[in-house]
């Protein structure tokens, strides 16, 4: 599979890699490392380099071109960039059946591909109720544009709300926020004691440890429900019928043009969690 682009992007292809993967089909994720590096370790298929030496070629005119005849199948999320560039692909697999692929988007094209393709389905995380995967609910405050952020000062009460009930707290948020947050919303981040995630491999490993997870329509969202965590997405500036992330335990609140409340946000955390 040959796909490059932003986290969310990436996440959402996962149902097809975890199919083929559970299907017995040597499948090869080819994307920026870190990408596919995080679609290895959570969906076990090999990991390459879209910079690296045999790859590079793709994406980049001028290089020098190896043919991979013992490819069978590629699917290409990256087709039609350039004609120069579908041309190189199929000079790189010349055996191989090359499939366009549209972009991957979740909502319910997604649930529709994964209702006929029963393996394509992510596994549950275990429940509270029994060995839960960690303590913590972590709130993602950041986004890839500052329209699809539910406003800060919901957050810190969120926050504030949460750890007077009891719980375990960690907000987070990209090296992206942190140069884009205004002032006020970066003070109400460090009211809420926020931790800078800077690599895919932390937050994995923060979000692979979470009890429940709160994100806005984003890669950490997507990465969440797909790693079968309890996930509460929020929508407000995008359409969750086309965007919402997919996994066993995910509830969406908002809607195109209308974010949810704090009251309704959690009140639909603490169902997922009972």
């Amino acid at each position: 599979m040959l796909h490059r682009g932003a986290l969310g992007d990436s996440v959402l292809t996962w149902p097809v890699l975890r199919h083929l993967a559970r299907s017995g089909v040597e499948t090869t994720f080819v994307a920026d490392l870190a990408k596919a590096e995080l679609a290895s370790a959570c969906v076990g298929v090999r990991a390459m380099s879209a910079e690296a030496p045999e790859m590079v070629a793709l994406w980049r005119e001028g290089g020098s071109l190896r043919g991979r005849p013992g490819a069978g199948l590629v699917l290409d999320y990256e087709h039609g960039a350039s004609q120069a560039r579908d041309a190189r692909v199929k000079r790189m697999f010349p055996k191989a059946r090359v499939i366009a692929m549209p972009q991957a988007r979740g909502g319910d094209m997604l649930r529709a591909f994964i209702d006929a393709h029963p393996l394509a389905q992510t596994e549950t995380r275990a429940s509270e109720g029994e060995e839960a995967s960690g303590d913590a609910i972590v709130l993602h405050v950041g986004a890839g544009s500052d329209a699809k952020r539910w406003v800060m000062a919901n957050w810190c009460e969120l926050h504030e709300r949460l750890c007077d009930e009891g719980a375990g707290v960690i907000a987070i948020a990209g090296e992206v926020e942190r140069e884009r947050f205004s002032r006020t919303d970066a003070g109400f981040f460090q009211r809420m004691g926020g931790r800078w995630i800077e690599t895919l491999e932390e937050l994995r490993e923060i979000v692979g440890g979470a009890r429940a997870f709160v994100g806005n329509d984003s890669g950490p969202t997507h990465l969440a429900a797909q790693m079968g965590v309890a996930t509460v997405a929020l929508f407000g500036a995008t359409d969750a019928r086309a965007w919402a992330p997919v996994g066993p335990r995910v509830r969406v609140v908002g809607r195109l043009g209308a974010w949810g409340s704090v009251d309704e946000v959690a009140r639909e955390l603490s169902a997922m969690m009972s």
